[in-house]
C-alpha cells in the first residue's frame, strides 16, 4: 500500500514537473530533485517551478496517503553529470541544489518556499511572503520566502 501511494505520488509529480517544462533528475525517498535550464532552455523557470510546486503539494495532499510535501526552489548555476560505473544516475550538484533542499526542509505545514535569489524572479507576479531570515547549513542567515497558494499566477 505504501508503494502504491508513493508511486501514485511520484506519477503526479512527474506529471506536473512535465506539465510546466522542468526535467525531473530523481527521486529521493518520497521527494523529487527537478531543474530547468538544464537540457532544454526555459523562459521562465522559477514562475514554472512554482506552479510546479503548488501542483505537487495539492497531489500530496489528495493521495490516500495524505502526505504534506513542502517544496524548496532556489535559483543559480548548477553541474550535471552521469557518475557512476554500475548503477550510473544523471545528477546535479550547486549552491542552488543544496539551497533548494534545505529550504524544503523548512517547517511543518505543505509549503513552497523560495530563496531570495529565486523570488526576485517572480516578485509582482505572484503572491509570496518574506517569512523572517533563517539559518541554512552553510549559507548562514538568509530571507526564505514562502508562496501563498491563493496567489496569483
Amino acid at each position: 500500500e505504501v508503494v502504491a501511494n508513493l508511486d501514485r505520488l511520484m506519477e503526479d509529480c512527474e506529471w506536473a514537473l512535465a506539465e510546466h517544462g522542468l526535467d525531473k533528475i530523481k527521486t529521493i525517498g518520497d521527494g523529487v530533485m527537478a531543474t530547468a535550464n538544464l537540457s532544454l532552455p526555459h523562459r521562465d523557470p522559477v514562475m514554472a517551478a512554482l506552479r510546479a510546486g503548488r501542483a505537487m503539494v495539492a497531489a500530496a495532499a489528495a493521495n490516500p496517503a495524505g502526505w504534506r510535501m513542502r517544496i524548496g526552489i532556489s535559483y543559480g548555476p548548477v553541474v550535471g553529470g552521469v557518475v557512476g560505473r554500475g548503477k550510473f544516475s544523471f545528477d546535479a550538484w550547486g549552491d542552488a541544489v543544496n539551497v533548494a533542499a534545505r529550504l524544503s526542509g523548512l517547517g511543518e505545514e505543505p509549503a513552497v518556499y523560495l530563496s531570495r535569489e529565486a523570488w526576485t524572479r517572480i516578485a509582482g507576479r505572484a503572491a509570496t511572503s518574506c517569512l523572517h531570515e533563517v539559518v541554512l547549513k552553510g549559507k548562514g542567515t538568509v530571507p526564505v520566502y514562502r508562496d501563498d497558494p491563493a496567489g496569483v499566477l
